[in-house]
């Protein structure tokens, strides 16, 4: 029985746990073993514990995944569609297994307290020794192992804040001080914001003020000063050092960043902290100094170009294009009202509106234009019943459960300006959090008759949760593959699986030139263009394979749309564009 006790906290932490260490960035790979263990978690539970309290609670964002199955029937990147509607129904397994952790909060709370602890000092490990994380040489310093991207890595930090100012003590003052360090070091303007609205909510709503504050100031000293430090080491915070200045840097970073581990648990020990009248002080001072630090930001303009990736970016308002995406996601929404142009699809949207090549992205960096742009008013509606349903249950949290009921807020709030739906390792543990506030103690025991159908279900969805990704890796095979008969045979796999994957046309492609058949390598390509008519790709891969069989003709057909569909397309499919259309107007061409 204490086995079954504690499977209903250890399953959740365990999703938690493999999300935040190893969940794969914006790539759809993990999704599939993410989902396979939630399901089989939930199927255990269901057969030992029953149906938790608060299953409605989930119900919304279980419609919401399958409107992104729906949108699969008129996306423009269906095999897209297919990984999207995967990630959220993994989000609302999250949330369904977080309902059985309910009678557990506390626990739940200090398990991913524990867990957001480590994945921060593992990614400043990772500066102190340079071995520990690659970060693709030395161009880029933003602190973002091993989540992937320093944006979510922020996100990552601002949970840890939360949970710190609950426990408090030596725990809570080590991590904030922690997560307070990784924050700046992200150089993340909206990790930031998060930050300063969801712990403003939390003092707000808090009947621990006091203690919280004290935790707060005794944490940010020493952050401040180390942070500070930490600027003034090349090897730690500029860009292009070699390795011998990020080794030696980064071994007086672990110094200094254990020194002030080490003043931050004096700090928190000094009854001076304890004095309302003190901490009020030292609290009216930060607040005056964020505001003016805001109105010096604020003089500087407003614009929407690149940003660098240095600590100068604090003090800069550009929104590094957001606004570009913004614009380009509304325009897709008003020529696609009701249901959009299929989920994870505005990454062709931004080819076909975008006015410089430099502002490429998959997402447009704002969670509810994204939806409109992608799922329509529909999308819209359902995301924000589903997120109304899960954070309604959060009103009127106190200590722990306020901490854990404010995870999904700072992940909503964070989502306006970045891609955090795309990061298991920052919504698995949002999604958790809020199924355990939304969720009731008590469950309902199951007949075997129910736990039946439950089980097909399960199944089904660890099939659609697996075709996509074992897709990819046979087609992928069959691209590397030197036997041509076996890259057909390992497409054709692919294909079956995943129908709306454009990898198998082109590796059964490849293999089929490599045979000398040109022309059933070239209806390959062709049918790429019919399964996926709005994706630039297809048409560039058909129309180059054209060109390089010397009909010019044929290519300027293809890569006509090409260039329409993708907007100051610059390189390859460029040149063989005009270089087309050159000997068209010529005549000179074969077919």
């Amino acid at each position: 029985m204490r086995a079954v006790r504690e499977l209903s906290l250890a399953a959740p932490l365990l999703l938690v746990g493999l999300a935040l260490f190893f969940g794969g960035g914006p790539a759809d790979g993990s999704i599939s073993w993410l989902g396979g263990l939630a399901l089989l978690s939930i199927l255990v539970l269901l057969a030992v514990r029953g149906l938790p309290g608060g299953a409605l609670s989930v119900v919304p964002l279980a419609v919401l995944a399958a409107w992104c199955a729906v949108s699969i029937a008129w996306s423009w990147l269906p095999d897209r569609s297919w990984d999207y509607a995967n990630r959220t129904t993994v989000y609302a397994l999250a949330a369904l297994l977080g309902l059985w952790a309910a009678a557990r909060t506390r626990a739940l709370a200090a398990g991913l307290a524990l867990l957001l602890g480590a994945v921060i000092v593992w990614s400043l490990l990772g500066k102190v020794l340079p071995s520990l994380y690659d970060y693709g040489g030395p161009d880029v310093t933003r602190l973002r192992g091993p989540i992937g991207l320093w944006n979510q890595l922020a996100l990552a930090a601002d949970f840890g804040l939360l949970l710190a100012l609950v426990f408090r003590k030596r725990f809570g003052v080590l991590l904030a001080y922690a997560a307070l360090v990784a924050l700046l070091l992200t150089y993340s303007r909206g990790g930031v914001i998060t930050a300063v609205v969801v712990l403003a909510a939390w003092f707000l709503l808090s009947d621990d003020r006091l203690e919280g504050a004290a935790c707060l100031i005794a944490a940010a000293i020493p952050a401040a000063v180390v942070v500070g430090i930490a600027f003034a080491l090349p090897g730690i915070t500029k860009n292009g050092q070699s390795t011998h200045v990020r080794w030696r840097d980064g071994l007086v970073f672990g110094i200094v960043l254990v020194a002030g581990a080490a003043v931050a648990l004096a700090l928190e020990n000094r009854a001076l902290l304890r004095n309302v009248r003190v901490v009020r002080w030292i609290g009216a001072a930060a607040v005056c100094a964020a505001i003016a630090a805001g109105i010096v930001v604020l003089v500087r303009g407003v614009g929407s170009g690149t940003v660098g990736n240095g600590g100068g970016r604090f003090a800069s308002t550009s929104s590094n294009f957001r606004f570009t995406w913004w614009k380009e996601a509304w325009h897709g929404f008003t020529h696609h009202v009701l249901a959009g142009t299929g989920a994870g699809s505005f990454n062709l949207l931004n080819l076909l509106y975008r006015k410089s090549y430099l502002d490429f992205t998959i997402e447009p960096h704002d969670l509810p234009l994204q939806f409109l742009a992608e799922l329509g008013v529909v999308g819209l509606v359902l995301l924000v019943v589903a997120m109304a349903v899960l954070l309604r249950r959060g009103i009127g949290r106190r200590g722990h459960e306020l901490a854990l009921a404010l995870l999904l807020p700072a992940f909503l709030i964070h989502s306006l300006v970045d891609i955090d739906w795309d990061f298991a390792a920052v919504a698995i543990p949002a999604f958790v959090a809020a199924g355990a506030v939304a969720g009731r103690p008590g469950e309902r025991r199951l007949s075997a008759n129910v736990l039946l159908p439950a089980t097909g279900v399960a199944i089904l969805l660890a099939g659609a949760f697996f075709s996509p990704w074992l897709a990819r890796r046979w087609a992928n095979d069959a691209l590397f593959t030197a036997s041509s008969s076996h890259a057909i045979t390992l497409a054709n796999r692919a294909h079956s699986l995943d129908p709306l994957l454009l990898d198998p046309y082109w590796a059964k492609a490849s293999a089929l030139d490599a045979s000398g058949k040109t022309q059933q390598a070239f209806d390959e390509y062709v049918a790429a263009v019919k399964r996926q008519p709005h994706n630039p790709d297809a048409w560039y891969f058909a129309g180059k394979y054209a060109w390089e069989q010397h009909c010019p003709y044929l290519a300027y057909d293809y890569l006509l749309p090409y260039t329409e569909l993708n907007q100051n397309a610059l390189g390859d499919g460029g040149d063989i564009y005009n270089a087309a259309l050159k000997r068209v107007n010529h005549r000179q061409y074969r077919c």
